[in-house]
């Protein structure tokens, strides 16, 4: 999410997502004549479903929803948003009847909510600055014990706490998930053979070949020394192959656009969560390991073969 100064004239680009074509044309009206210091382009979306897809591919800095979604009701919606993209700040769009479930959604994690009928353009728009800057502050807080300083991925303690919601919400909703555990092939020894400054390099490219292998809506953290673990957001099972064959071809350019001194290679563990019995992100990780040591003991045979 972009810097943004409240006070200063900036491009705000709002996803309003909302079901019923009345209150999206009272919204839409509303941020049309509240532009004050800053400039608001507003997109729409009438689905949980569409609201993340679009997501997915364009940068927003903020999005206002209703609660009641044709495929997402109540918390439902707000988690499915929120828990998929947490640092990107949420206003609540309530009823008059709804301020209590607006409230609930406030105390797990939107900005702020606002009533229909019963705000102006102008507060609205002074709403929408707010809720932005107390995002950007929250998420520099945040960042400093959730992110790994070496590759700008996740920590282990921010996987573990983000990864642990999608599980519970997936469990929920009955979505699929996939977990990844990736460790990086013989970084001991490029750390003794070339130092490690150079296998801190091993680690960044490691970072950006994950980066550029899934999307930006998936959790990628780097959760040990040479482990990275990765949850994918309703994936598709039959796509694990497919994946695999991404990160080898990533790898491949890598090793050869940057003419490393050593090949950068990784093993990689799956499991895969289907949404239809209780399953813990501990149980998921154990599963996952035992993929990744699969994975180690083939290479191996490979190599003695």
């Amino acid at each position: 999410m972009p810097d943004i100064d409240p006070v200063s004239n900036q491009v705000i680009r709002i996803l309003l997502l909302e079901s019923d074509a009345r209150d999206e044309a009272l919204f839409k009206g509303l941020l049309s004549r509240s532009q004050g210091t800053s400039v608001f382009e507003v997109e729409t979306a009438d689905r949980a479903g569409v609201a993340v897809d679009k997501l997915s591919k364009e940068p927003f800095d903020v999005v206002l929803m209703d609660l009641e979604l044709a495929d997402a009701k109540g918390l439902e919606s707000f988690l499915r948003i929120n828990n998929t993209y947490p640092a990107l700040p949420v206003i609540v769009l309530a009823g008059p009847h709804e301020e209590g479930l607006a409230f609930e959604a406030v105390s797990r994690g939107a900005q702020d909510y606002v009533v229909k009928g019963e705000t102006s353009e102008r507060a609205l728009g002074r709403v929408i600055r707010y809720a932005i800057e107390r995002a950007r502050l929250l998420n520099a807080l945040r960042s400093l014990s959730l992110i790994d300083q070496l590759t700008g991925l996740y920590n282990r303690r921010g996987f573990m706490t983000l990864a642990d919601q999608q599980v519970k919400l997936a469990i929920r909703t009955k979505r699929n998930l996939m977990l990844v555990l990736a460790d990086v092939d013989g970084l001991k020894a490029v750390n003794d053979g070339f130092g490690h400054r150079e296998g801190d390099l091993a680690l960044i490219k490691t970072a950006e070949i994950l980066k550029k292998t899934f999307r930006k809506s998936d959790v990628i953290a780097r959760i040990g020394g040479d482990e990275f673990a990765l949850l994918a957001i309703e994936a598709n099972k039959d796509s694990q192959e497919l994946l695999r064959a991404r990160i080898r071809q990533n790898l491949e350019e890598c090793n050869h656009a940057e003419k490393l001194r050593y090949t950068l290679s990784m093993s990689i563990g799956i499991t895969f969560f289907e949404g239809v019995s209780p399953v813990t992100l501990t149980e998921l990780l154990g599963l996952a390991d035992q993929s990744l040591y699969a994975d180690k003991r083939a290479k191996k045979g490979l190599r003695h073969a």
